[in-house]
C-alpha cells in the first residue's frame, strides 16, 4: 500500500496523516474553519492519549502502516473544500493498496467507518477512537506480509484442520454413505426401522460435511473463486469469504490456526464416523440375500456378454415399433432382464466393508435386484427364443405403412402416416421454436415473425390450415406420447423410433 502521495502534515498535529477524499480532490491546501480546527484538537488530544499507552513497536507499525517517515499514526480525511470528511476511513482501504497520485483516495461505503465522528460526544468520540486504533493497529501487523502470503497461510492452516484431516482420512467412507443413502437399493433391505434409524444419524453426522463446499473440502482447496478477507481485529482474526460458495473459515492470526464457521467435537466425529458405517453393515448381515442376488447377477451379465449385439438389435427395432405392435408379441424374459441390467455397473472387487461395496453398485432400477424376483437361465433354448423375437421384429418393421393411411384421428379430421412423416421432420429440424410458433406454421398463419426465419416456405406451411391451433397440438402431444417426439426445453426432437419411421420411406 501506499498512501506518500496523498499525505499531508500540520505542525500542530504531528499524530495526524491528513489525506485528500475523491477522485476529484488531489491536494489539501487548508484545514478549513475555526469551528473544524477545534474538533481537530479534541481528536489529537484523544490519540496523543491513546498512544502514550502503546509500546514503541506498536507505535512504529501505525507509522510504517501509513507509509511515512512521521510521527503520524492515523488518517484524517478532507473534502474537496477542505472540509473534514464526516467519516473516518478504515484501515482496509490503505492495506495492500496503491492509489493514483492524479487523484484522492476513493469513497467506498464499506470502507468507511458508519460512525460521524464530527457530531459524537467526547465520551463516544474516545470509545470509537479506541475501536479505530485497534482497527489500525490489527491491519498494520497484516501489512507486515503480503496478501498472497497470508492467503497460503490459511490455506495451510486449513489443510491442518482436525476436520478437514479426519474428513480427508474418511472419504471413502462418507462418500460412499452418501451414494448409498441415494440408491435404489436401500429399499431393498430388510430392517426398515433400523434404516429410518440410519438414514436419521446419517443427517446429522454428515451434516457437518455437508456444510463445507467440496472444492475446499476434497479438491484440495480447489475453490478457484474470488475471496474476500474480512478483518475482525477484536478477535485477532481474518474472515476468508467465498461469496461463490457462500462460505467462510477463520484464521486465528496469533493462533495460526483456522477455526471453522461451526466447530465439532473431534473425539464424537471419529466415533460417528465409525458408527454409521458400522451400522450400515450390520444391516447388509441381516439381509443377505441382496448380496446374493448381485453375485447372481454379476454372472448372468457376464454370460450375456457375448450376445451383446443380439440383444442390443432387438431393443433397437422396439424402439421403432408402435406401443400397439408391440403389445401383439411376448417379449421373451431374458430381453426384459437384459434391458433392466444393461446400464447396472458391479464394482469389480469385493471389498471388506459391505457399505463401500455396495455403494459402487450402480442401477436405475430395483427390479433385477429383488430378492423374489427369478433370474432367467441362459441356455441354448432361451437364446433361440430371443432369435425368434428378432425375426418377429424385423418383420414387423418392414410392413410399411402406406403414406395414405390413417395414423390418428382429431375431431374427425385425419392425419395420414405421410403427413405424420413431414409433421415429425419439420418440428425436429425447428426444435428452438416453441410449439405456438409450430402450430401457426402448420395451419399456415404467416406472421412476421414467421416471415422473418422464412417459415412460410417451408413444406410443411399450411399442411393442416383447416385445423384449429388447439386440434393440432393434440397431435402433437399424440406424438409425444406414441414416443415419436421428445420434449425439450423449447420445441420438441426426434425420437430413435422417429427415425425408424423416416428411414422405413426412404
Amino acid at each position: 500500500m501506499s498512501v506518500e502521495h496523498h499525505v499531508y502534515h500540520f505542525e500542530a498535529y504531528p499524530l495526524l496523516a491528513f489525506v485528500p477524499m475523491g477522485k476529484k480532490n488531489k491536494r489539501i491546501r487548508t484545514l478549513g474553519q475555526k469551528v473544524q480546527k477545534g474538533i481537530i484538537h479534541r481528536v489529537h488530544e484523544q490519540i496523543k492519549r491513546k498512544v502514550a499507552a502503546l509500546s514503541s513497536e506498536n507505535i512504529t507499525k501505525l507509522q510504517t502502516f501509513l507509509d511515512q517517515d512521521s510521527e503520524a499514526v492515523l488518517p484524517i480525511p478532507l473534502d474537496r473544500e477542505d472540509e473534514l470528511y464526516p467519516q473516518l476511513i478504515k484501515p482496509e482501504l490503505l492495506l495492500w493498496n496503491s492509489f493514483s497520485s492524479m487523484h484522492g483516495l476513493p469513497i467506498h461505503q464499506t470502507l468507511i467507518y458508519p460512525e460521524h465522528y464530527l457530531q459524537l460526544s467526547s465520551e463516544k468520540l474516545d470509545h470509537h477512537l479506541d475501536q479505530v486504533i485497534q482497527d489500525y493497529l490489527f491491519c498494520a501487523e497484516l501489512a507486515q506480509k503480503s496478501r498472497d502470503e497470508w492467503e497460503s497461510e490459511i490455506i495451510e492452516a486449513f489443510q491442518r484442520h482436525p476436520f478437514i484431516q479426519l474428513a480427508r482420512k474418511k472419504r471413502e467412507v462418507i462418500e460412499a454413505v452418501e451414494r448409498m443413502n441415494r440408491s435404489p437399493l436401500i429399499s431393498l433391505l430388510n430392517t426398515p426401522e433400523d434404516l429410518s434409524y440410519w438414514r436419521h444419524r446419517v443427517g446429522v453426522v454428515l451434516r457437518s460435511y455437508r456444510d463445507i463446499p467440496s472444492e475446499w473440502l476434497w479438491g484440495n482447496f480447489a475453490c478457484h473463486h474470488e475471496k474476500e478477507m474480512i478483518f475482525h481485529s477484536s478477535e485477532s482474526q481474518i474472515e476468508y469469504h467465498c461469496e461463490e460458495c457462500a462460505y467462510s473459515i477463520y484464521y486465528q492470526v496469533d493462533e495460526k490456526k483456522v477455526y471453522l464457521n461451526e466447530e465439532v467435537n473431534m473425539d464424537r466425529a471419529r466415533k460417528r464416523i465409525v458408527t454409521i458405517e458400522r451400522q450400515f453393515n450390520e444391516m447388509i448381515e441381516k439381509t443377505p440375500r441382496l448380496i446374493e442376488k448381485i453375485e447372481d447377477l454379476a454372472s448372468l451379465i457376464h454370460q450375456l456378454e457375448p450376445y451383446d449385439s443380439l440383444f442390443g438389435e432387438a431393443l433397437k427395432l422396439e424402439g421403432y415399433l408402435t406401443d400397439a405392435e408391440l403389445d401383439s408379441i411376448e417379449q421373451p424374459q431374458l430381453v426384459t432382464t437384459y434391458n433392466q441390467i444393461r446400464h447396472v455397473v458391479l464394482p469389480e472387487k469385493r471389498v471388506e466393508s459391505p457399505l463401500i461395496w455396495l455403494s459402487n453398485v450402480s442401477t436405475d432400477t430395483i427390479e433385477p435386484f429383488k430378492p423374489r424376483k427369478r433370474l432367467p437361465e441362459l441356455n441354448e433354448a432361451e437364446i433361440t427364443h430371443v432369435r425368434r423375437y428378432l425375426e418377429t421384429l424385423r418383420t414387423l418393421q418392414q410392413n410399411d405403412y402406406a403414406d395414405e393411411d390413417v395414423y390418428v384421428e382429431i375431431k374427425q379430421k385425419p392425419v395420414n402416416y405421410g403427413q405424420v412423416k413431414s409433421l415429425i421432420s419439420f418440428v425436429a429440424s425447428n426444435e428452438n421454436d416453441p410449439l405456438h410458433v409450430v402450430t401457426k406454421v402448420l395451419t399456415g398463419q404467416a406472421t412476421n415473425a414467421i416471415r422473418a426465419q422464412g417459415l412460410h416456405e417451408n413444406n410443411a406451411f399450411g399442411m393442416l390450415e383447416d385445423w384449429e391451433e388447439k386440434h393440432v397440438v393434440k397431435v402433437i402431444k399424440q406424438l409425444e406420447k406414441d414416443e415419436l417426439l421428445k420434449k425439450l426445453s423449447k420445441g420438441y426432437a426426434k425420437t430413435d423410433k422417429a427415425r425408424g419411421l423416416l428411414e422405413i420411406s426412404e
